[in-house]
């Protein structure tokens, strides 16, 4: 049985419809489908990052009419590692804590060491380079030197000159003593030389008797290493001979016959410069060597006196070159 014309026309906009819910539907399960891996990503990407809390966490996808809406999910799971970097400045104020250590306080410490040394210094003797000092050494020694004696009576004149040498062992003691207001390097002082019975040899043997030496002195130390200094000197003075031997001899015969000679010790003059070296063994000793050259006169006759009507003169006088090597030791007092 056909219908009737109005209920065909009633049917007819069904396909239509049908067609327009099924697209709707099809625009809705879309963006359903997109926002699941996100959601996988997203829990993934939660795992790997360090602990968030949970208002980091983003909301569910809800379905939106519009596509332009589905990436929304993904944009907000991106700023998800953010609090990894928060976490790790909220650690970072932990470093302070380790320069809070004491480290500031126990650099201060050394001080009172520094005072207690200053402290120490302060009450500590003054140093041995500004004592006195005394000193002993023996020398070896080897002397050239002229005797020259004329001898006059009346008109009648006597060459008695010859030339000698002389030398082995003497023995120098000397004291010092600092001078600060010029140098603390610069040491003054005084000594005494002995080389007991002092004799001409060689070609002539004479023997004068004991020589004795008073000299005063100066030097001045130059540091050159560690413990060690160049020593740069000089002395000058006067000697002493006690006549002893043929020279007393010789006295007794003139007294013989008339002359006006006496027994008394002769005197001479001595100068020379000396170099050497300088050691400390300790604060208050010290060793030393130099090396001397001096130059030395000795007036042994000078007499003029007339004896039975005749005029007689006699003079004697030596002068001589002594070098020698000497090896002592200081002591601070």
């Amino acid at each position: 049985m056909l219908l009737p014309f109005r209920s065909r026309n009633m049917f007819q906009p069904l396909p239509r419809v049908c067609c327009g819910l099924l697209s709707a539907l099809l625009v809705l399960a879309a963006p359903a489908a997109e926002a699941a891996p996100s959601k996988k990503s997203s829990k993934s990407s939660r795992k790997g990052a360090s602990k968030t809390p949970p208002a980091a966490q983003p909301a569910p996808a809800q379905p939106a009419p519009e596509p332009a809406a589905a990436p929304a999910p993904a944009a907000e799971a991106k700023p998800a590692p953010a609090p990894a970097v928060e976490t790790k400045a909220a650690e970072a104020p932990a470093r302070p804590v380790r320069e809070s250590k004491p480290a500031a306080e126990a650099r201060p410490a050394p001080a009172p060491r520094a005072s207690r040394s200053a402290a120490a210094e302060a009450k500590a003797p003054p140093a041995a380079p500004g004592r006195m000092r005394v000193g002993v050494s023996p020398d070896l020694f080897l002397e050239g030197a002229q005797l020259t004696g004329v001898q006059h009576i009346d008109t009648a004149r006597l060459d008695e000159s010859f030339g000698y040498s002389a030398g082995f062992l003497s023995v120098t003691a000397w004291l010092t003593t600092p001078v600060p207001t010029v140098s603390e390097r610069l040491r003054v002082g005084a000594g005494v030389r002995i080389f007991g019975n002092y004799a001409a040899s060689g070609g002539q043997q004479y023997g004068f008797g004991i020589l004795n030496e008073a000299f005063v002195s100066g030097e001045y130390g130059l540091p050159v290493a560690d413990k060690t200094e160049v020593i740069f000197a000089g002395r000058a003075g006067f000697s002493f001979l006690i006549p002893g031997l043929e020279f007393a001899e010789t006295i007794r015969n003139l007294q013989a016959q008339g002359v006006n000679v006496w027994s008394v010790p002769r005197v001479g003059w001595l100068v020379g410069p000396s170099l050497g070296a300088r050691r400390r063994m300790s604060d208050r000793i010290w060793l030393r060597a130099d090396l001397l050259g001096q130059v030395g006169a000795q007036y042994l006759f000078a007499t003029s006196q007339e004896i039975s009507g005749f005029r007689y003169s006699k003079n004697w006088s030596t002068l001589g070159l002594r070098l020698g090597l000497s090896f002592g030791a200081e002591f601070s007092l």
